[in-house]
């Protein structure tokens, strides 16, 4: 067996949100090339997601977090519908052994086969963190080894080109433990094999049950946290969190005491503008999704083609989402500049009752906006 190989014809570009991204660089490899955009809304993926698990937080290790707020409502899995539309099966593998984890990558890698794996963040030594953050839910995707060297090769979202990871880094990333264990990588690892008779729906009509697919995920989800429910919910939370934010704890790290407003206002910024998201819980991404639409001409062509109705549908969505979009900027900012220029003290100097209010705002707008997108027809 070969100590060194790259899959030649496999690329990796900047993208905005890991899974994203890893699908999009998968999809061109394997002759199906789409914007970042395209593959995120073709995966159906957009929603809302909000839990509190704050009555139980203590501090300790942030993998353990107070409180989560999404924008996706699924990850990369094996009924992908991304995959499916296009004609491609998902297979996942998961291993209790990094060794036995790497010998099987490797083997696919051989076989001109790129992988996108599951792995923890904080074993990434080129994303150079300041702090030991662990996150298991990260994907990136293999294009190759080098034995020799002891070297990976991946692609991560963030970056431009294949970086070189230490092989032990990657194995303990795909193995780590660290947090809840529904975020442990558990060694996963997926890969893509089209059909052979190259059989899938048309284009067009997929992106329409695409988006069918998150409005059933907004307007009928199936867990109250989940959807415009869970944003009435998020909404109502706020207005107690003069009680449940106004905690002294412990940093895990230094172990100095903080209050829990500073931690939880920095993670929710977090969670709709930086990680991963590109901005504004997602919607940025959806929005460009959107507008591919109605700027190529080939869903106006061909079977199952759109009707200029639909189109025009699609076209008074975008100022919705684009709306939606800036409000979540604007409330992920206001805590934001509160943590920063108030650290403790922060709690103090937001209007609760407002940024519930402008929660309930985006809600107004996204129940609209989803009522519009159930007029495309399958």
């Amino acid at each position: 067996m070969k100590d060194k190989y790259i899959i030649e014809d496999f690329k990796h570009s900047v993208g905005v949100h890991c899974e994203s991204s890893s699908l999009r660089d998968m999809f061109e490899f394997y002759g199906f090339p789409m914007t970042e955009a395209m593959a995120f809304g073709l995966d159906g993926t957009l929603g809302f997601g909000f839990f509190d698990g704050i009555s139980n937080f203590r501090g300790g290790d942030t993998t353990d977090l107070p409180l989560f707020v999404g924008g996706k409502q699924d990850s990369i899995n094996p009924n992908s519908l991304a995959c499916r539309l296009l004609g491609i099966t998902l297979r996942k593998q998961s291993f209790t052994s990094s060794e036995k984890a790497w010998e099987e990558a490797k083997k696919l890698i051989l076989q001109d086969i790129p992988l996108m794996l599951q792995v923890d963040l904080a074993y990434l030594d080129y994303m150079e963190l300041k702090e030991n953050i662990h996150f298991g839910g990260h994907f990136i995707t293999l294009g190759g080894f080098d034995e020799t060297q002891g070297i990976a090769y991946v692609g991560d979202s963030d970056f431009k080109g294949f970086q070189a990871i230490p092989l032990e880094n990657l194995k303990k990333a795909r193995s780590s433990e660290y947090g809840t264990s529904f975020l442990h990588p558990k060694n996963a690892q997926y890969s893509m094999q089209p059909r052979l008779d190259g059989k899938h729906p048309p284009f067009s009509a997929g992106v329409k049950l695409a988006i069918q697919k998150v409005v059933n995920h907004m307007l009928r989800p199936s867990m109250s946290n989940n959807g415009l429910q869970g944003l009435k919910n998020f909404a109502e939370k706020i207005l107690t969190w003069n009680e449940t934010f106004n905690k002294i704890i412990k940093n895990p790290y230094n172990h100095k005491e903080y209050l829990l407003a500073g931690l939880n206002f920095e993670l929710i910024y977090g969670y709709i503008e930086e990680w991963g998201t590109g901005g504004a819980l997602f919607r940025n991404l959806y929005k460009s999704f959107l507008e591919e639409i109605i700027k190529t001409p080939t869903f106006t062509q061909g079977p199952k083609s759109w009707t200029k109705e639909e189109i025009q549908i699609i076209e008074n969505c975008i100022p919705m989402i684009s709306d939606s979009a800036q409000k979540w900027t604007e409330f992920a900012n206001t805590l934001k500049k509160a943590a920063e220029n108030f650290k403790d003290d922060c709690l103090k100097m937001v209007d609760l009752s407002e940024l519930s209010k402008e929660i309930n705002k985006i809600c107004i707008v996204e129940e609209k906006l989803f009522h519009n997108l159930l007029e495309i027809k399958i």
